[in-house]
């Protein structure tokens, strides 16, 4: 089934999701210019509370030979998830490395609310968390005129990817997944929802959805995107070069396999309170981390 669904999408010299993707008709707020290059489009949604988020994105295009000019930029996805306190280690880890970015790649940056919903949580918190923490990178210097920034639920083509990339992901692929075996023996078997489970291939439909080149990882994220790489393969091999050809597709590769961007400072922050432990913002102690939204005399 899953082979017939994605030669059914691959069909289609102008790809589904792209379509999906420009004219799903969002309503549209312009937080940047809107770009030249007349394949771009400006993405926007609007969610219940009256929060708008968009971005200038290309149509998806399948991957293909080096063709470009030297002058086009390099393609960076990365996501951050509206939960918990943002602590010095994501300032170190992340932000400050996507401020760096933005100047010399092509950078999607974007709150992954899709994927704060694996677990228990409140509709009118995440909401408010999702503001909350665009704002907060905003503040630390990401620019939206050099920068595309949006909420991930605003862009009905992530789930969509994920769907059919579900289609032809090997069930043990995902059993091997550490983090998932952590967080279903700390939570219990009856408490984990299937979504737990699945976020892999949601996070390699975020990256593989704009052709990124590449992805800054942490330490612990590397086998995510290891994931991602081999989905991006498999998805190659069973339906890019000729085999797409001859259901009237350009050929060649679907997906570009996207390389980690790994600092080399600031990957892992350790806790305050378990020098084993790499600093987190779901720790339930404040003590555990520095928030870059501490008053100046906390903990003195």
């Amino acid at each position: 089934m899953g082979r017939v669904v994605f030669s059914h999408f691959l069909a289609n010299s102008s790809p589904r999701l792209a379509t999906s993707l420009c004219y799903g008709g969002f309503q549209i707020r312009r937080w940047k210019r809107p770009s030249s290059n007349p394949q771009h489009r400006l993405l926007s949604a609007r969610n219940g509370s009256g929060f708008r988020c968009c971005c200038s994105a290309s149509l998806l295009q399948p991957a293909g030979p080096e063709t470009s000019p030297s002058s086009v930029k390099k393609r960076i996805v990365s996501g951050v998830q509206p939960t918990g306190s943002i602590h010095l280690g994501n300032y170190l880890g992340a932000i400050r490395n996507w401020i760096l970015l933005q100047n010399t790649y092509d950078t999607f940056f974007f709150i992954v609310d899709l994927h704060a919903i694996t677990l228990p949580y409140d509709a009118q918190q995440l909401s408010k968390a999702t503001r909350d923490t665009a704002a907060l990178y905003l503040a630390c210097g990401v620019d939206t005129s050099k920068a595309s920034v949006f909420v991930q639920s605003h862009v009905r083509a992530h789930a969509e990817l994920m769907w059919l990339l579900s289609s032809v992901t090997p069930v043990g692929w995902l059993n091997r997944m550490i983090q998932f075996k952590e967080k279903s023996r700390k939570a219990g078997d009856e408490n984990v929802g299937v979504g737990l489970l699945t976020y892999p291939v949601l996070m390699a439909s975020d990256i593989l959805l704009y052709q990124s080149d590449f992805v800054p990882v942490g330490e612990d994220q590397k086998q995510h995107l290891e994931l991602t790489r081999e989905l991006a393969e498999r998805v190659n091999h069973l339906f890019g070069g000729r085999k797409w050809k001859k259901l009237g597709g350009r050929g060649g590769s679907v997906f570009k396999v996207p390389e980690p961007l790994i600092p080399p400072v600031g990957a892992r922050v350790m806790s305050l309170t378990d020098g084993l432990s790499k600093m987190s913002k779901s720790a339930p102690s404040d003590q555990s981390r520095i928030n870059l939204l501490d008053p100046k005399d906390h903990g003195i």
